[in-house]
């Protein structure tokens, strides 16, 4: 006597292959350059992150122009203020 199979599932919703947060990540890292980079730099580490969590593909991208992008963009500040300012 055999027995009948599973029953037939539906499959489930096909994987996204979306980068828009890797992206916007990139971007936001990318300005942090040279626009108010803890507040740029920031905001593009957090996407990245989320990025992360959806395993999007650009996503150590995204976090690693984001943290150079703090931290470049920080020192090429301090450097220029205090140039300026004498220090």
């Amino acid at each position: 006597m055999s027995y009948p199979g599973p029953p037939y599932q539906q499959p489930g919703p096909p994987a996204s292959d979306s980068n828009t947060l890797s992206i916007v990540g990139i971007v936001l890292g990318a300005i942090a350059f040279l626009f108010c980079p803890p507040g740029f730099g920031i905001a593009g580490l957090i996407c990245g992150l989320v990025a992360k969590s959806k395993q999007e593909r650009l996503a150590s991208t995204a976090i690693g122009v984001s943290i150079a992008g703090l931290v470049c963009g920080m020192l090429i500040g301090f450097l220029f203020f205090r140039g300026m300012y004498g220090g």
